[in-house]
């Protein structure tokens, strides 16, 4: 990873679901609005 740089930057999901289903809406969202999104933990 030397010579990476990496932007952190935090989500917020919602759903009357689950946990899981608004971390994927979050992701989701997030991956339509920005550039180059790969990495989610």
């Amino acid at each position: 990873m030397a010579g990476s740089v990496y932007k952190i930057i935090e989500l917020v999901g919602v759903s009357k679901k689950s946990w899981e289903d608004a971390a994927k809406n979050a992701v989701e969202t997030a991956g339509r609005n920005l550039k180059d999104l790969r990495i989610a933990e």
